[in-house]
């Protein structure tokens, strides 16, 4: 499902290496040489690039860049966005609540 939905946003006959997709791969530029602010990584522990995320989280952090990380376990890719699933799921409602807060604690730090 995510190599579909990368084919329908890269330029046409580009791979999921590209460097929109995958910033620390190869035909990107090395992001040490990179100037980032700091930044908050959100990630959901179910989501299906899970993997990738946490790898760019490690890159960046090879990189000596300020980067923190935020999991969400046991969540879904934009789980924050289901509504219904905020409301009635304690779940759902506790880690969106987490999420929302790390964010409003990591823009208050920087």
């Amino acid at each position: 499902m995510v190599d579909k939905f990368l084919g329908l946003s890269l330029p046409v006959g580009c791979t999921k290496d590209h460097p929109i997709t995958c910033p620390m791969g190869a035909g990107a530029p090395p992001l040490d040489s990179l100037d980032f602010p700091p930044f908050l990584l959100c990630v959901s522990g179910d989501d299906l690039i899970v993997d990738t995320e946490i790898e760019y989280y490690e890159a960046m952090k090879r990189a000596n860049k300020v980067v923190e990380l935020h999991t969400s376990p046991g969540m879904g890719h934009s789980f924050y966005l289901n509504k219904l699933a905020v409301d009635v799921d304690p779940q759902t409602a506790a880690q969106t609540t987490g999420l929302l807060d790390r964010i409003n604690d990591f823009i208050k730090k920087h």
